[in-house]
């Protein structure tokens, strides 16, 4: 998740200190929630469920959380901030526009390797969120595929003077996302390499298509 940042000079330790155990706390609390909620799936899976799994007390859970629909709505958005936020890193930094979509793929697999039950659970749950959390999460979707977009952009009108978001690179965006959102679904490093490898064979797909292929192994 979002690392938390240190004052450099501290004036008051205790209550700062205080925070971020809270925090870390709050993140291995989502993290093993959602690992039972991927697992389980969000229907299914109740508080006592969940307390028991992350080794704590219904009273103790309820101090982080109010309710199952709260803890939900936290692992969601604290999940997609984290992802947008260090992608707008990695966008950030310079390079031509294939650098920086190359990038950015690295980036998702990376983030995904890390927090595999996190994106999984979110990716299948978005629909149980209530209509103003899925209306807030959704927002910060947004904000990534927008940035996504803006690179995927640059790519395709790498000539031109201004590139100019068209109907072709949202699509080519939708059509990377779907690789990216549902590679949980058949990726183990085990057999089919490391996300740096995976991330440039995806570059390799969408960059040259399948018919510049020589079929390989």
């Amino acid at each position: 998740m979002t690392p938390i940042k240190r004052a450099r000079t501290p004036t008051a330790p205790g209550p700062r200190l205080a925070r971020e155990k809270t925090q870390r706390k709050l993140d291995e609390l989502l993290m093993k929630a959602a690992a039972l909620i991927a697992k389980k799936g969000f229907e299914a899976t109740t508080m006592r469920d969940l307390a028991k799994a992350i080794d704590a007390s219904l009273a103790g859970l309820y101090h982080y959380f109010s309710s199952k629909e709260d803890l939900l709505y936290q692992l969601q958005h604290r999940t997609f901030s984290a992802l947008l936020e260090s992608q707008q890193v990695i966008a950030a930094l310079p390079g031509t526009p294939d650098e920086r979509f190359a990038r950015l793929l690295t980036g998702h697999l990376e983030f995904y390797a890390k927090h595999t039950n996190e994106l999984k659970a979110c990716t299948f749950e978005l629909e149980s969120l209530s209509v103003d959390d899925y209306r807030t999460v959704e927002a910060i979707r947004r904000k990534y595929y927008r940035l996504m977009t803006s690179v995927v952009t640059d790519v395709m009108q790498a000539r031109q003077a201004s590139a100019k978001e068209t109907r072709q690179s949202r699509h080519a965006t939708l059509f990377i996302f779907g690789m990216l959102n549902w590679i949980f679904m058949w990726y183990e490093p085990s057999r089919h390499g490391s996300v740096s490898q995976i991330g440039e064979e995806m570059r390799d797909l969408v960059m040259h298509g399948l018919k510049r292929r020589k079929g390989g192994k």
